[in-house]
């Protein structure tokens, strides 16, 4: 009788004995002519190892982060209360878009006391420059020949009292106010001389340098409250999305105070963890792919862009930055996703498909098919490039290795190749 490989036949012998028929290319005490004819060869699908270019990848997950560089976080430029909030968090607003208002209603009373200040000061500048109207002057003048006729008049009368005075005729008391008197007219007369000197002369400099800086603080003070109005009106520097929003109406804000947080999500960064391992295969421009679970069928490109300065001191790990297009504007900041690093090109390597390469005991192994006989032989693998795999040692280009149903088949077994394809990336069998 003839049997499958790999089938058992169990036959029941009383309850005494259980004889176990042999499988199909198990080792039986039969001499091998006997196990030749007993035996059906197993069918295999093969594929044939080729040396070829491979392109590697390396996959890892990773999470999408805003760039630093794109990000900015609005703070107000003058302490106030908060008039109205124009946005919420989530929106995307561009550059120049009004995001909060504060009261400004105490800083344009401020504004318009200033502006009163400017013109009552550019009042007396223009007043200093002009100089003095002739018809002050002869005022002046008049001023200075009344107080002299005056001071002339009690000089007169002092003069007359101190006759009298020597005879007794009037009193100390009498004459000591006549004097004070004459004095106060002189003084009088004195001040009027000299404001006529000064109108006469003209205005001096200083006086004017003194009001044309005057009006200037003015000015100045008129310009810090007009740049405190347009201060109130809170704008985004940047083009992009609302990440965080703490304003809220009614608030009573400083400058310490963060009001908003907005990232430009054009291009965003997804931050993976490279292997230690792999470290110095990753170099900065490498292509990347990311794929997001909540996004089937949606690859985004990118590049690596940069990578940490220090490694993690427990496993020697590097976090990689790569940058993303985001034009859709479907990336948000804080998703998880699936990245694959392209690796230098490792040119004329032997590959093999993954599904060919089995495990034993801890070493990689191959079933080598060869006058439709197989052998297993133990190989050193490489690099994995999706479902190929580098084998260093082992096996030659155009070596045939079963992919399916070769494992655990024992030296020599015969086998039967399957006609057709192999794996996607293997060759053809014919």
């Amino acid at each position: 009788m003839r049997y499958r490989a790999g089938t058992i036949l169990v036959p029941l012998m009383g309850l005494i004995a259980l004889a176990v028929v042999p499988l199909g290319c198990q080792k039986e005490e039969a001499p091998e002519a006997e196990a030749a004819a007993s035996i059906d060869p197993v069918p295999v699908r093969v594929c044939a190892a080729e040396r070829t270019t491979l392109r590697p990848m390396l996959e890892v997950l990773g999470t999408l982060v805003a760039i630093p560089e794109q990000t900015a976080v609005v703070s107000p430029q003058v302490a106030g209360t908060i008039a109205a909030v124009a946005v919420v968090e989530g929106q995307h607003v561009k550059a120049g878009d009004e995001l909060v208002r504060l009261d400004v209603r105490l800083l344009e009373a401020e504004a318009a006391k200033l502006s009163a200040a400017i013109a009552q000061e550019a009042a007396a500048v223009a007043r200093l420059k002009r100089g003095y109207l002739p018809q002050e002057i002869e005022a002046a003048r008049h001023d200075v020949a009344k107080f002299r006729a005056n001071a002339d008049a009690l000089k007169t009368k002092l003069a007359g009292l101190s006759t009298l005075r020597e005879k007794n005729e009037v009193s100390q008391v009498q004459f000591e106010g006549a004097r004070q008197a004459l004095a106060a007219a002189e003084s009088e007369q004195a001040a009027a001389a000299a404001k006529l000197a000064l109108l006469e002369a003209g205005t001096r400099p200083e006086e004017i340098a003194e009001a044309e800086a005057k009006r200037a603080a003015a000015e100045a003070a008129l310009a810090v409250a007009k740049l405190e109005i347009q201060f109130c009106h809170i704008t985004s520097p940047i083009r992009g999305i609302i990440t965080q929003l703490a304003a809220r109406q009614g608030m009573t804000i400083d400058r310490t105070i963060a009001l908003a947080t907005i990232v430009d999500d054009a291009t965003v960064f997804v931050q993976f963890r490279i292997p230690n391992a792999y470290l110095f295969k990753v170099q900065a421009g490498a292509p990347v792919q990311a794929t997001l679970t909540c996004m089937p069928g949606e690859t985004f490109q990118g590049k690596v862009a940069r990578m940490a300065g220090q490694a993690d001191t427990t496993t020697g790990d590097v976090d990689a930055f790569a940058t993303l297009a985001n034009d859709k504007g479907m990336l948000r900041p804080g998703l998880g996703c699936r990245v694959h690093v392209q690796l230098p090109e490792i040119p004329g390597t032997i590959v093999i498909p993954v599904a060919a390469v089995a495990d034993r005991a801890g070493a990689a192994v191959v079933t080598v098919v060869k006058d439709n006989k197989a052998r297993e032989v133990e190989v050193k693998l490489g690099i994995q490039a999706q479902d190929r795999v580098q084998v260093l040692e082992g096996i030659a280009p155009g070596d045939l290795v079963a992919t399916e149903n070769g494992y655990g088949l024992p030296d020599d077994c015969p086998v039967r190749i399957l006609q057709g394809a192999a794996p996607p990336d293997g060759p053809k069998v014919p």
